[in-house]
């Protein structure tokens, strides 16, 4: 469990919602399913569908989401917090769903909400649900709204005025999210507390999971450092593909060498054509403006990318 550099006391889990723990777990029993006694889950919240058409599949998908987040979970947890719920969306960025397609957009933007009595951790996870990062965490408190849209986007605009949008969640996480993100928000009120913060969606260190201040860039309990958006932004430049190689985006970085491998031929044809058709100099000097395009524009996806969150620098995270 994580010590919290600054402890307090959370307030107390909020009250299932549609189900019963007593049911829950013998839904667990029956189907075969452990959890992790190390994890304290409020079992009433976390398994929202327990009858109907595809009730025991949407059991063992969360129960599988679990599994998978419980090593972090076990690391980032405060004493005496509490999981209530847990959901993934996918944010939606128009620059990088424009630029890069939705697809490759999409692995670099899959977000996991875990609710607990505390605060709402936010962790980037891979395809296949493995933790990575960033990590984010918000007290309900600098939550202003958190509401479903149109087409089932969920908006969250935080205190700030900051706004951020995810689809991809389930039909139960678009019901059961916003309910207990309002019922914390009341509680929080009702107890006049008021964590203090450095910004509302707070930077969480991918090695120790404290809490890292708004303009830090490295972690003072474990002494974890992170990458400045613009050191990372300055590879890319140099080399396209180098900054992501770094931010551990290993597929969208592999595509983007092997298309610049591709590119230079065509750069070694133009020149090649240059020198063949008397015009050498003015083939190396297009030659030169595609690259310089080509590089400004993968340095200026990859600031755009590692603005987002703590990017550790070695093995962190």
């Amino acid at each position: 469990m994580s010590q919290l550099v600054n402890p307090y006391d959370a307030p107390q889990p909020a009250a299932g919602l549609d189900s019963d723990e007593h049911v829950v777990l013998q839904k667990l029993r029956d189907l075969g399913l452990q959890w992790n006694p190390a994890v304290d889950y409020q079992l009433a919240t976390l398994f929202p569908k327990l009858s109907g058409i595809g009730h025991k599949g949407d059991i063992k998908a969360r129960h599988k989401m679990l599994t998978k987040l419980e090593p972090f979970l076990q690391g980032a947890l405060a004493d005496g917090e509490q999981v209530q719920y847990v959901g993934v969306g996918t944010q939606n960025k128009f620059v990088e769903q424009y630029f890069m397609g939705a697809v490759f957009a999409a692995l670099i933007n899959k977000t996991q909400f875990v609710l607990t009595n505390l605060r709402i951790l936010m962790v980037h996870v891979d395809a296949r649900g493995n933790p990575r990062f960033p990590i984010w965490a918000v007290f309900y408190n600098q939550i202003a709204t958190f509401k479903k849209k149109l087409l089932g986007e969920m908006h969250l605009t935080l205190s700030d005025g900051s706004k951020y949008k995810y689809g991809g969640f389930k039909g139960p996480d678009r019901k059961q999210m916003p309910l207990l993100v309002e019922q914390s928000r009341q509680a929080y009120a009702e107890m006049g507390f008021q964590p203090q913060v450095t910004q509302p969606r707070e930077n969480l260190c991918s090695n120790c999971f404290q809490v890292v201040p708004v303009g830090q860039l490295e972690c003072a309990p474990c002494g974890q450092k992170f990458w400045k958006p613009t050191e990372l932004a300055i590879r890319s430049f140099i080399f396209p593909s180098w900054g992501d190689f770094l931010l551990k985006h290993y597929l969208i970085a592999s595509l983007e060498l092997f298309g610049y491998a591709l590119s230079w031929l065509f750069y070694i044809a133009l020149i090649a054509g240059g020198v063949r058709d008397g015009g050498v100099g003015v083939a190396v000097l297009v030659v030169l403006g595609l690259l310089i395009v080509q590089h400004s524009f993968d340095a200026a996806m990859t600031y755009f990318i590692a603005k987002k969150g703590l990017s550790p620098k070695g093995s962190g995270g």
